[in-house]
């Protein structure tokens, strides 16, 4: 049975290795998410999807007075293109209750672009050159609620 649940320090393996699969040179190290499990989740939260037993899929935020900051989401290439990375944000939304919501993706990431789009976020400016490896630009996307 697939499940979206809080991510614990057993899942920082199985997270560790998507991001690292899904952002390569610029993934985050291991160590940042070990932090996200000790957080009390109404700061921050981390959610994994599990499949087989095995995360699949992960997202982390923050949610402070009304706002809901997305840090990263990411699917395992074998199982995008199935609703997981949809379910992880509005699971997080459902958590959080914000009043707004914010996010940054890379210029060129069409389907994360066309996937934000399609949850109702909007494009509301940029970050030059905020990307490295390659460098690029960081498309900024809000959603009020």
């Amino acid at each position: 049975m697939d499940i979206i649940r809080k991510m614990t320090a057993a899942d920082v393996d199985g997270v560790s290795a998507i991001e690292r699969e899904c952002f390569t040179s610029e993934a985050w190290p291991r160590e940042d998410f070990e932090a996200l499990c000790g957080e009390d989740g109404e700061v921050i939260a981390s959610l994994v999807y599990i499949a087989d037993g095995k995360v699949g899929g992960y997202i982390s935020g923050s949610s402070i007075c009304g706002e809901l900051e997305i840090y990263s989401v990411a699917v395992a290439p074998a199982l995008r293109r199935r609703g997981i990375a949809k379910a992880l944000i509005r699971e997080l939304e459902r958590l959080s209750s914000p009043e707004t919501a914010y996010l940054e993706v890379r210029e060129s990431n069409a389907p994360a672009r066309s996937l934000y789009a399609s949850l109702g976020f909007k494009e509301y400016g940029r970050r030059r050159g905020y990307y490295s490896a390659p460098e690029e630009d960081a498309i900024l996307m809000r959603k009020d609620y």
